[in-house]
């Protein structure tokens, strides 16, 4: 056989198999689609976990079983053999698990976590959003996280729910202890990986970092001559907040009001770090003057307004822009050392005009500020105490405000 030959046969047969090879279509891996679960089929999980009597002689039993207990409504959906969204099936979650255990969520958790805790909840239908802040408050469905320090989490209602994350969250409908763990202000509870120091405080956060609570106490800085005796000398975290669960039914104690000096902390920072020369006003001045400490003294409360004022001057002079990103205020790290404290996470970025500015120039502070690597026009984060205080020794904690607010690295890169 010629070489001629030989090779139109080999063109012939390269051909052919091309042809069959076409022909046939590629195994594919399981892909995300196959993984979503049908509306009806998650009703088919539901029915049975929560005890519902089918009658498997009937059209749809299981639809019908759930139609029956006001699990599933008319109208709920159009087409239940199409994919159930995580909105869908936190609405069919919440009813079930009201129908085994009631209606039992604390109104004002939920209302927290519907303002706060829920980034894209304005995506979610309004008739719809309670049932998902509900299954949020009660550990079944909680989202993804939005990052590290941030205190709320992102629901992403409109994704699809996978079969295996349906069985996962229908078997936490009798199972209590193995839903995810919530503070009282309806943030993600970590019960893993704990910071060394986890018994100074009342919970660890998922969203914060070992070294958030890891950073040392000002009380544990201090040089006693004596035995320091918690509750007299010092306070920590988890002392306060027992002390604030015990307190909450008395009127007349200051721990009512600790929501509100949060509030003073988290405003003080956002007209700190918050600053554009070509917006700056007096209405940022008093808004800043409003989270501190009003002295029942006039040449005290004026030293503070003309301090803020001269600094208004400097920030339009010297065309200061500072531009946070995060600031976050964590109620659970408030503890006591001679005044109160909580502590804070910042991440922004400032310009300025000129070659070199002062720190202490450039930022407004009663104390004085301290950014260990800060470089213009580049973020920068840090992690510092704010302290909360009166000079009113007859305080019924209604007016404390902002008593010490310096930024020093000293403390949290310093070590």
């Amino acid at each position: 056989m010629s070489t001629k030959i030989l090779k139109s046969k080999g063109i012939c047969l390269l051909l052919m198999l091309a042809i069959i090879f076409s022909c046939i279509t590629p195994v594919q891996p399981a892909s995300a689609a196959s993984n979503k679960i049908k509306i009806y089929n998650f009703i088919k999980l539901l029915v049975p976990a929560i005890g519902l009597e089918v009658d498997t002689t009937a059209k749809g039993p299981y639809l019908k079983a759930a139609l029956a207990a006001g699990i599933v409504k008319e109208g709920d959906f159009k087409d239940y053999k199409a994919d159930l969204t995580r909105v869908d099936a936190a609405v069919l979650l919440n009813r079930a698990d009201e129908y085994l255990n009631g209606d039992k969520v604390d109104a004002e958790l939920l209302e927290i976590i519907l303002t706060k805790r829920i980034s894209d909840i304005k995506k979610i239908p309004a008739g719809k959003r309670e049932a998902v802040a509900k299954v949020y408050a009660k550990g079944l469905i909680v989202g993804k996280s939005n990052g590290m320090y941030i205190q709320n989490r992102a629901f992403n209602g409109y994704d699809y729910l996978t079969t295996a994350d349906a069985k996962k969250v229908v078997a936490l409908l009798k199972n209590p202890k193995g839903r995810a763990k919530l503070s009282p202000d309806g943030q993600l509870i970590r019960t893993t990986n704990l910071p060394k120091n986890a018994k100074s405080y009342p919970y660890i956060l998922e969203a914060f970092p070992n070294s958030f609570y890891e950073m040392k106490f000002m009380y544990q800085r201090r040089s006693y001559s004596w035995d320091p005796v918690e509750g007299k000398d010092f306070a920590s975290p988890v002392y306060i907040r027992n002390k604030i669960e015990k307190e909450s039914e008395d009127s007349e104690s200051k721990y009512q009001y600790t929501v509100d000096w949060i509030k003073k902390v988290e405003n003080n920072l956002k007209y700190r770090l918050n600053v554009d020369y070509r917006a700056i006003n007096n209405t940022w001045v008093n808004n800043l003057r409003s989270t501190y400490f009003v002295y029942d003294d006039a040449s005290n409360d004026q030293k503070t307004t003309n301090d803020i004022k001269e600094y208004l001057i400097f920030v339009k002079k010297n065309k200061v822009i500072i531009k946070s990103s995060v600031i976050t205020v964590e109620p659970s790290t408030l503890y006591f050392d001679q005044s109160y404290k909580v502590r804070v996470y910042v991440k922004f970025k400032i310009s300025f005009s000129g070659k070199k500015q002062k720190q202490d120039d450039l930022f407004f502070s009663r104390k004085h500020v301290n950014f260990q690597g800060l470089t213009r026009d580049k973020w920068f984060e840090g992690v510092y105490d704010i302290e909360i205080a009166t000079a009113n020794g007859y305080s019924n904690g209604s007016d404390y405000a902002i008593f010490g607010d310096a930024l020093d690295d000293y403390y949290y890169k310093g070590e």
